[in-house]
């Protein structure tokens, strides 16, 4: 009792204190959205967009905690559903409307958003109104895979996933036919694995100011360009392959980086319940037995 005592008196001594002051990383964050003029004027029949731009804009409420975080909703006039988020929300978002832009191509008018803050901010990041980030050490994780990959053109994209019937699937591994991994060159960072994949895209992107200025140098020739799969997908990804190689976590360590895709569609596109890109933490091979009352 007089050690757990003494070690209660040690351990109140470092109470104070305990996180160093240290200047906030300055983020901004851009989120394309894009409703129909029905459901921008009607919650009802837009319950499920308000439902997930809540849940992505609460992802980076979270995981950009302890940041100067700047959230901006880049749409079109009377094509959104802003008006219908909760209160705190609407308080800590600026909304963007651009009426002469085309809806198809909103992501590509976001990054001239960047291209216009590029001093004011350390980390520009992109991410689709469907798109939800759980994690804290994002930037911990870009600047230590920025600094340790030994390619500045190299940037890191998260794994996406979905939540389907109690199992959480990695849909952009099983969606592309074949799927290839190591094709191109691969990288391991203090016991963690990424590689450039076929199918790089994942709804999101953050590059600090830095990979931003190089960005910018290149030309940006693929700007406005449908480069792979439509304008949403060249925007959020291949347009970005005319000045960088995108690495993804390694399939050895998926989940050390992903974001979750609110929805299920690919998963009931390309079910495949035997994927090993598949994960479950319940034991579906056996049922747990029923002891009945004698």
């Amino acid at each position: 009792m007089m050690f757990f005592h003494q070690k209660t008196r040690i351990i109140n001594l470092f109470k104070e204190n305990e996180q160093p002051e240290k200047e906030r990383p300055k983020v901004f964050a851009a989120v394309a959205h894009i409703t129909s003029v029905e459901e921008s004027n009607n919650p009802e029949k837009a319950a499920a967009k308000i439902e997930r731009l809540r849940h992505t804009i609460d992802g980076l409420l979270t995981s950009f905690a302890h940041c100067d975080l700047s959230i901006s909703i880049q749409t079109l006039p009377n094509r959104h559903v802003t008006a219908y988020l909760p209160e705190y929300q609407i308080k800590c978002i600026q909304i963007q409307e651009d009426p002469d832009c085309d809806p198809m191509f909103v992501g590509f008018r976001l990054q001239e958003e960047f291209v216009e803050r590029v001093e004011k901010f350390d980390w520009f990041l992109f991410i689709e109104d469907d798109i939800v980030l759980y994690d804290a050490f994002t930037l911990e994780k870009l600047e230590n895979f920025n600094r340790q990959s030994g390619d500045e053109n190299a940037i890191l994209y998260p794994n996406r996933y979905e939540m389907y019937q109690g199992t959480k699937r990695y849909i952009d591994l099983t969606i592309t036919k074949p799927f290839l991994v190591n094709k191109l060159s691969s990288v391991e960072i203090e016991g963690v694995k990424f590689a450039e994949f076929n199918n790089p895209h994942a709804a999101f992107y953050c590059l600090s100011r830095k990979q931003m200025k190089l960005w910018i140098k290149s030309g940006r020739l693929f700007k406005n360009q449908i480069v792979n799969v439509g304008p949403l997908e060249s925007a959020a990804t291949f347009c970005l392959l005319e000045c960088f190689s995108i690495y993804k976590p390694h399939p050895s360590n998926l989940n050390y980086f992903e974001v979750r895709h609110y929805d299920s569609k690919y998963s009931k596109l390309y079910p495949e319940p035997e994927s090993r890109y598949t994960l479950s933490g319940v034991n579906h091979s056996s049922k747990i037995p029923i002891v009945k009352d004698s």
